[in-house]
């Protein structure tokens, strides 16, 4: 795993996994049971997407909550490991929890369980401005699919500045900032701290029927633990 890229707000790794396992992943990851975000099995509307998000469609999630803080809480996730396509990831990102620490804050004091969920967005498909504020510590995105132009879109944009408070007017905040982005490169990691507004912009039609295939998580805190 190699860091790319870096800033107080997010870190970028390449080459997370070995090829032949991340082949292996990608693999696995076509095979997965996915269901559209706005269809779910327990019929409610998955509101972290707007309607205007496009298709996108989950996978099964898995938990790895090594403390047991979270029994109970995630009663839509597997157990880790799993024996799906996501434990390869899990299993790496325990490896280099000390390496992602910078961005993560630490195993048993910041944060006690991550979860992982594979997801693919088709031809139009995005997820507008949010932070994954309150309950997480951090979030990662894994970049499965084996390939990516950079006509094919979906990069990933990140606003600059320092995380804290929400602002009243997020769009005003948003409007006036400057920022980066990073392409869906394949084998990729990208870990953010909790609190930074970012989005993913959509699949654009030069992508044809190719897909993002990633596997994205949070590095949860306890309830005790969430900021006030």
């Amino acid at each position: 795993m190699e860091l790319t890229w870096s800033t107080d707000d997010f870190a970028v790794f390449d080459d997370f996994l070995a090829p032949e396992a991340a082949a292996t992943l990608w693999e696995g990851l076509r095979t997965e049971d996915y269901h559209f975000v706005h269809g779910r099995r327990d019929g409610a509307w998955n509101k972290v997407y707007g309607l205007l998000d496009g298709t996108p469609l989950s996978g099964p999630g898995t938990l790895n909550d090594p403390e047991g803080h979270f029994t109970g809480r995630f009663a839509d996730h597997a157990p880790h490991p799993s024996g799906g396509a996501t434990d390869a990831v899990a299993k790496q990102l325990t490896e280099e929890a000390a390496r992602i620490e910078p961005w993560t804050g630490r195993f048993g004091t910041d944060w006690h369980a991550f979860t992982c969920r594979p997801f693919l967005y088709p031809l139009g498909s995005g997820l507008a401005w949010h932070d994954d504020s309150g309950d997480r510590a951090a979030s990662f995105v894994f970049y499965a699919h084996p390939e990516w132009q950079a006509s094919w879109g979906a990069e990933l944009l990140v606003s600059s500045g320092t995380p804290g408070a929400r602002p009243a007017d997020q769009n005003a905040h948003l409007t006036s900032r400057v920022g980066h982005y990073v392409a869906p490169h394949p084998n990729r990691l990208v870990v953010l701290r909790s609190g930074v507004p970012h989005m993913i912009k959509k699949v654009e039609p030069h992508a044809g029927d190719r897909v993002r295939g990633s596997v994205a998580g949070f590095f949860l805190r306890r309830p005790a633990d969430r900021p006030q």
